[in-house]
């Protein structure tokens, strides 16, 4: 092969070896768990094969859409959960395409549905695992020097440093740096004398002539090719990418629960919320007889907050104090706050009295993690101090966030206290993923019910 200055180009191994053990590993996974179910549930011995069948014409569906999934490319710049959500995204389409062939050729009954459910769900819990020990064992691997892959950057600016800082801050991706350069002439000969794998091309978009130029010019040579967007974008606005058809498209300022995404975050509310509410039952209604019992005035504290979009919703809380503000002034809890009763006390400080939440979770104005609603009167004096305060309001309030189990719960006496819980809750909105809502769930459960700051 040759480049377009003359000189022999380079063809390097992409990790084929790994994708032909990953492939041979996911139709050995497939198989071995089915065998494996079939012995634990007995079957008749005359069905055996057509379990047997059954395996075979599964691991070679999922290879056949692996590949148009691309789970077999190298997904060195990928995170593991992109991996996973591909590996999950072939096995559910493999599964209707079996249960449509069941229904077709009516052999359904032939099937034992504990067997087939059990294997449903086994085979890619198998497969994802497989696919993280091999994925964390080539993070050390990588991050000790070894299966590296070399890069250079296009563009000497601003813009370029910043992806060879984040890269430099990244060392699991094996990458390594083989200079920057300006100059489409010394890109080709680097290219041409050395084994460069990547190519990151930025300030694109100030020249795309130049950059044309030199897409091109990488069309003789086998390095991949990458256009870096404008990264002060993703500093300053922690902005992410969105498709518009096939148009790529930076987003700031959005919310991350369209599509699948929404419908993923309302069956956790729903599932989670129904067993913790029904789960929690007997303890409130033990402390609804102790408030009612301790001190006069109402079981529950109603009070109004802004939810999603900015809209007005009543939060339920057990009532902690002899006073229940709700108007244009409230007055933030302090230490000693002579306005909260002895019970109260004990409930706010183990974030007992915020239990009736999970029925604003279950009538759909809140979530189960969110950011914390802040009294309308808070909302309406900090949108004037922070500024994109008011973001936090892009999705539903939630009982716990992630400001909270990093500590900020309670009173926010200082400005700067209140910035660093928006901070962590637009964090939150611009991040989001299930693994989080989960993580901020085990963080609140075993360390985010008490706090030094909660009064």
């Amino acid at each position: 092969m040759s480049t377009s200055s003359g000189q022999p180009g380079h063809i390097r191994q992409f990790s084929s070896e790994l994708s032909s053990l990953n492939r041979i590993l996911d139709a050995a996974l497939i198989w071995l768990s089915l065998k494996v179910l079939c012995h634990i549930y007995p079957i008749d011995s005359s069905q055996e094969d057509l379990y047997q069948y059954l395996s075979a014409i599964s691991a070679a569906l999922f290879l056949l859409v692996a590949e148009f999934r691309s789970v077999y490319r190298s997904a060195r710049l990928e995170s593991y959960f992109q991996i996973a959500g591909k590996i999950i995204g072939a096995w559910l389409i493999v599964a209707f395409l079996l249960i449509a062939l069941a229904f077709l050729t009516k052999s359904s009954s032939v099937f034992s549905r504990v067997i087939i459910a059990s294997w449903l769900i086994m085979a890619p819990i198998l497969l994802i695992t497989e696919r993280l020990v091999i994925y964390l064992g080539l993070r050390v691997m990588r991050a000790q020097g070894a299966n590296a892959r070399t890069y250079i950057i296009y563009g000497n600016s601003e813009n370029g440093r910043l992806l060879q800082q984040k890269i430099n801050q990244t060392p699991w991706t094996g990458l390594a740096h083989t200079g920057t350069t300006e100059s489409y002439e010394e890109l080709l000969e680097r290219i041409n004398q050395k084994h460069i794998d990547y190519v990151f091309i930025t300030n694109a978009e100030k020249n795309p002539g130049a950059t044309r130029k030199v897409i091109s010019g990488l069309s003789d040579s086998t390095a991949s090719a990458y256009i870096v967007p404008q990264l002060f974008l993703y500093n300053a606005f922690d902005a992410g990418w969105v498709t518009l058809g096939n148009t790529p498209m930076i987003t700031v300022n959005d919310h991350p629960f369209y599509g699948s995404y929404w419908l993923l975050k309302k069956l956790e509310d729903i599932i989670l919320g129904s067993i913790i509410f029904l789960m929690a039952l007997p303890l409130m209604l033990l402390i609804a007889i102790a408030v009612k019992l301790s001190s006069k005035g109402p079981v529950l504290f109603r009070q109004r907050r802004y939810g999603l979009n900015g809209e007005v919703i009543q939060v339920l809380k057990f009532r902690t104090m002899k006073s229940m503000d709700d108007g244009a002034v409230v007055i933030q809890a302090s230490k000693d706050d002579p306005r909260i009763t002895p019970l109260g006390r004990i409930l706010r400080k183990t974030s007992l009295d915020e239990l009736p939440q999970f029925w604003n979770v279950l009538q759909g104005t809140m979530s189960i993690v969110g950011p914390r609603p802040h009294a309308i009167a808070h909302n309406e004096e900090y949108r004037q101090l922070i500024e994109g305060y008011m973001l936090r309001h892009k999705v539903k309030p939630g009982i716990t966030g992630w400001a909270q189990v990093n500590g900020l719960r309670g009173e926010t006496e200082t400005l700067d206290k209140m910035k660093s819980r928006i901070d962590y809750d637009l964090y939150y909105i611009n991040h989001w993923s299930i693994w989080l809502d989960l993580k901020i769930i085990f963080m609140t459960v075993f360390n985010g019910f008490t706090a030094k700051t909660a009064y």
